[in-house]
């Protein structure tokens, strides 16, 4: 149990989602916290930058918000900490290129090993993190990072790893995104890590960092959940964005540094679905340690609606306009079903976050000539009315986890034709269509068999149904979480470091101590 209490306390870590962002990962973290009431949270998103707007009410059981801006500060620990500001500028003051060069610079050196892959030791990696987060409890990182010091054994790391390479080597521009790349990144091993039974990361990225110190800092349990594989997202992101050659590579190669320590480090490793696990595996996790447990929903909330049907044959779409959820295959499978039934209507329920891809779509309705035969609905802020208006309900992604959007049109008694991405096909198999990616010529078959059959389609969204009740209720996955939760609890726990140590170190000192050691300190510069 926790220090001070005798319920059990949760550190919910996350990267650009809740309580700041809408979507999939957002529905299941506050779903379970929700429904976990006997249990404190703490929440510790890494976010964008720290001007991020709340999009959900906090439950009255998270006990601290520990919010992570990687972007839009000037000075790194202005958000992730509550320390006096006389402590800052001492870390600053203390943090001289004699201290830089003798303890920075050999964990950093170690660090960029493993970033290349000169060494590939997990258990190495974990301690040299731990280094890295302690070092920062005392000294300060925007100080460390703009030393010469650090510039120097940057280019001198790179000279080293491409002295035989063949092809380009990195250009001075190449060595500064990379650089500027770690010192964003890294932001997320700067917070103070408060103690807690479990760490519990939604995903094998930068947010899991914190729980790998918090193990070794305070023997907390460390529960990975994947929803999409995060390297496998990252890799796909990396495919489409134009970026120099080195520099994209220097920048897979840190995430999947990340992605594999994480794996390493995880008591267990939860997916959402089965299909996560090979990934898993490829990149390290131990098949011993997986445990999947499926995403659940509210079949109260989501289920069909009495509502006059369209005067139209309808086609519902509800996600975000991204180039992950490939928008321009359901246009495209818009334009072919329209040759066969002229008056069909193809909805797109979904917030415009890329606006560039958004307006791709909208010359690609123009160019098609759907105008009248689809619209862009916007966000809704009621997904189950939407669903109800579709006969169809489709997802063209190109990549997924287990999706939300698949169970909740299901449960609403809607035939869903979904691209067969992530576990989409271990719940949707033989209660809907699966497709290919991509494949909008085989989406528009699948939409017309379903449009024109009223009866196959009113069969097989009750069937739909009463599969979604049978193990992917909100329940079901609440009772998952909760016994894993108590099993982890309830594991012998081995604390890597003397943690009396840590807690008496110099950041200890209070306010009236670091104002007699910076006057000192100044009184010494100024003779």
């Amino acid at each position: 149990m926790s220090e001070n209490s005798e319920k059990v306390r949760i550190v919910l870590a996350g990267e650009g989602t809740y309580p700041y962002e809408v979507g999939g990962v957002s529905v299941w973290a506050h779903l379970l916290i929700q429904n976990l009431q006997e249990i404190d949270f703490i929440l510790m998103p890494i976010m964008m930058h720290p001007y991020v707007k709340l999009k959900y009410e906090i439950p009255s059981n998270v006990i601290d918000v520990i919010k992570v801006p990687l972007w839009g500060t000037e000075e790194p620990t202005e958000y992730v900490r509550t320390a006096p500001f006389s402590s800052i500028l001492y870390s600053k003051i203390r943090t001289t290129e004699a201290i830089i060069n003798e303890q920075f610079i050999p964990i950093f050196d170690t660090l960029l090993d493993h970033v290349y892959g000169v060494t590939d030791d997990m258990e190495e990696l974990g301690e040299v993190l731990f280094q890295f987060y302690w070092f920062f409890q005392t000294y300060d990182y925007h100080t460390t990072f703009r030393s010469k010091l650090v510039w120097d054994k940057f280019k001198e790391k790179i000279a080293q790893i491409y002295l035989n390479a063949e092809g380009d080597v990195p250009s001075v521009y190449d060595t500064v995104e990379a650089l500027r790349y770690m010192f964003r990144f890294f932001i997320t091993l700067l917070p103070t890590v408060p103690y807690a039974d479990i760490y519990h990361s939604s995903a094998a990225a930068f947010c899991g960092l914190p729980c790998v110190i918090a193990k070794k800092l305070h023997g907390s349990r460390f529960l990975l959940t994947e929803h999409g594989i995060y390297i496998r997202e990252q890799m796909l992101q990396a495919s489409r964005i134009k970026m120099p050659l080195r520099t994209k590579e220097f920048l897979m190669n840190l995430i999947t540094m990340v992605a594999r320590v994480n794996y390493y480090h995880a008591d267990i490793i939860a997916p959402v679905c089965d299909y996560n696990k090979r990934w898993e595996e490829q990149w390290g996790a131990l098949p011993s340690r997986i445990r999947t447990i499926y995403n659940g929903i509210d079949t109260e909330r989501f289920k069909r609606l009495d509502i006059p049907p369209s005067d139209r044959p309808t086609v519902v779409m509800v996600a975000r306009i991204d180039p992950l959820k490939d928008i321009e295959s359901y246009i495209h499978t818009c334009a072919l079903v329209a040759k066969e039934i002229p008056e069909v209507m193809f909805k797109m329920y979904g917030p415009k976050l890329d606006p560039v891809y958004y307006e791709v779509c909208e010359d690609l309705v123009i160019s098609l000539g759907v105008e009248n035969n689809f619209v862009f609905a916007g966000l809704t802020s009621n997904p189950v009315d939407a669903y109800n208006e579709g006969d169809v309900v489709m997802l063209t992604s190109i990549s997924e986890a287990f999706p939300f959007v698949v169970l909740e049109a299901m449960a609403c008694e809607r035939v869903m034709v979904s691209s067969d991405v992530g576990g989409t096909k271990e719940v949707l198999e033989g209660f809907g269509f699966v497709v290919k990616p991509k494949d909008y010529k085989t989406f528009a078959e699948k939409v017309l068999l379903v449009l024109n059959d009223r009866v196959m389609r009113e069969e097989m969204g009750i069937a739909a149904r009463e599969h979604v009740l049978n193990g992917f209720r909100i329940e079901d996955m609440v009772r998952n979480y909760q016994n894993l939760y108590k099993w982890l609890n309830e594991l012998p726990r081995s604390i890597d470091i003397e943690v009396s140590k840590f807690r008496q170190g110099k950041n200890e000192l209070n306010d009236e101590e670091l104002e007699e050691e910076l006057s000192s300190m100044m009184r010494d510069k100024d003779e």
